[in-house]
C-alpha cells in the first residue's frame, strides 16, 4: 500500500563506539596503598591508583611502568595484570565512552615517591582511610579486592 510519503533516507548506524585504553598500577606497602591525587580533568582532585592512557605504540605493561615512572618516580621490578575494568561504568562516570582500564600489581616498588606529570600529591593510605577520601569508586573496590586476596579481610 502507497501512502504517497518520501521513504526517509537510510542512516547508517554507528559500527563501534570509540574505546579507550589505559593502565593503573597498584603499590601497596604495610597495609598502605599509594594513590595520586588527580591534578587534570578528568576527577580533578580526587585519589586514584597512578596511571594514564596508553600510547599507541605501547603494550599495557609499558604503559604501566611509564605511568607510574612520570605520576611517582616509582619503578617496580615486576607487574602482575590483576584485572581490567571498564570505568564508563563506574557511578558517576566522566567517561562517555568505554574506557578499559588494565589494573597491574607492582611488586619490589623502587625509587622515592614525589608527585608529578598530572599528580597534585602523593598519599600511602590504609583501606579504612581511603573509604573516607574522596576517591574514585573502581580504586576503592580494586583495593578491597587486594586486602581480600592478600589479607583475608572481606568488606560488606
Amino acid at each position: 500500500m502507497k501512502s504517497g510519503l518520501p521513504i526517509p533516507p537510510v542512516r547508517p548506524t554507528p559500527t563501534a563506539m570509540a574505546i579507550i585504553h589505559g593502565v593503573s598500577v597498584i603499590c601497596r606497602s604495610k597495609g598502605r596503598f599509594l594513590l595520586v591525587e588527580r591534578g587534570r580533568e578528568p576527577w580533578k582532585g580526587w585519589l586514584a591508583f597512578p596511571g594514564g592512557r596508553r600510547e599507541a605504540d605501547e603494550t599495557p605493561e609499558e604503559a604501566a611502568r611509564r605511568e607510574l615512572m612520570e605520576e611517582t618516580g616509582l619503578g617496580a621490578e615486576k607487574l602482575s595484570h590483576f584485572s581490567t575494568v571498564d570505568l564508563s561504568q563506574d557511578h558517576g562516570s566522566a567517561y562517555e565512552t568505554s574506557y578499559y582500564l588494565a589494573v597491574f600489581r607492582a611488586h619490589g616498588v623502587t625509587g622515592e615517591a614525589a608527585a608529578a606529570d598530572d599528580a597534585a600529591a602523593i598519599l600511602w593510605l590504609d583501606i579504612e582511610e581511603m573509604a573516607k577520601s574522596r576517591i574514585t569508586a573502581s580504586t576503592l573496590t580494586v583495593a578491597r579486592e587486594i586486602v581480600r586476596l592478600e589479607d583475608g579481610k572481606a568488606f560488606a
